[in-house]
């Protein structure tokens, strides 16, 4: 099936919210820029035989998720549930909700786990609260079953550091080396349904343990150079359909962007927000998360006709975080 004209787009436009906090400064400051989160790799040392360990680590779970990615482009798919899309979906009206979280609470579990990150964190979230939300709607005989695993795809940013993350200046300067645009790969996020064990935080060790595995692999790398090389010789109507296939074969779709951590000002007009969102994706849900001034904004969009309660979902969200923090202390 050839994906829909209305639902193919440039990625390159996802540029813009880097751009925003570019013009703008700390509220109050006169020159000084704002101030983001920078997430550097540190280098680690250790004997030659942790190098070889890393190594055949790599190339192993490189080769799991990508033949698992090609299967999900041919025809492996999820098995549908309440918040499965439908033939045409993109074209189908919409509804949106918001859930807001502080970033302080996401720290205080994100410090309860070892090495977790605040990715692992929003993981486990959403896992917990999207597997209440099917719950809750599962007739009543089947309340408390065991739903299937269910795929997300999760948008990561190849450019180290680029995004919202990087001052731009260099690239308004026209510095060589550098280029406007973003270079997205694509994660498949699996979401396990866990039986409440009483400890909600058993969804934040799921979702690390798996985020670390994919973290190991070149998954995203190699969906990105597929992309670009299909883009390149077979054009975009080719490039669109394979995006479409692998975006049909999966439940939702994820984003998450680390955003300025004071509030900003452009023009000397104060930002109140930032928010990102994107439609016509054949997804009935998609979720997209920016963080700024120690907030954080989750803007989840929904086919009205699958997902008719949006804003209970998004209370699913929110209560889940609380939950987690309850643990963690």
């Amino acid at each position: 099936m050839d994906p829909p004209r209305t639902w193919r787009r440039d990625l390159t436009g996802f540029v813009f919210p880097s751009r925003v906090p570019t013009g703008g400064r700390p509220r109050g400051a006169a020159d000084d820029r704002y101030s983001v989160v920078s997430v550097r790799r540190s280098g680690g040392g250790g004997k030659w035989w942790k190098a070889v360990v890393r190594v055949l680590e790599v190339v192993w779970f490189t080769v799991v998720f990508v033949v698992e990615f090609v299967l999900r482009i041919m025809w492996v798919s999820d098995r549908r549930m309440l918040v499965s899309d439908d033939a045409g979906v993109e074209l189908w009206p919409r509804k949106l909700a918001m859930a807001r979280f502080r970033l302080e609470d996401m720290k205080v579990v994100k410090s309860a786990v070892a090495n977790a990150t605040i990715n692992d964190v929003l993981f486990g979230i959403i896992s917990a609260g999207l597997f209440k939300y099917l719950d809750h709607r599962s007739p009543n005989g089947k309340k408390g079953i065991a739903f299937p695993t269910i795929h997300s795809i999760f948008l990561i940013e190849l450019k180290c550091g680029f995004g919202i993350n990087q001052e731009l200046s260099n690239l308004i300067k026209g510095n060589l080396g550098l280029r406007w645009g973003n270079k997205f790969g694509i994660l498949l996020l699996p979401v396990h349904y866990r039986r409440s064990s009483g400890d909600p935080l058993e969804y934040l060790r799921k979702a690390k343990s798996m985020i670390g595995r994919k973290k190991k692999s070149l998954e995203a790398h190699f969906s990105y150079i597929i992309g670009d090389i299909v883009m390149t010789y077979l054009g975009a109507r080719i490039a669109s359909l394979l995006n479409y296939r692998i975006i049909c074969n999966t439940s939702f779709t994820i984003m998450n962007e680390l955003g300025p951590r004071e509030e900003i000002a452009v023009m000397g007009n104060p930002i109140t927000y930032v928010r990102v969102n994107s439609s016509s994706l054949p997804h009935a849900l998609t979720i997209h998360m920016v963080s700024y001034a120690g907030r954080a904004d989750m803007q989840i969009l929904v086919v009205k006709d699958i997902i008719p309660d949006p804003d209970f979902l998004a209370k699913c969200f929110e209560d889940a975080l609380p939950e987690h923090v309850g643990y963690a202390i």
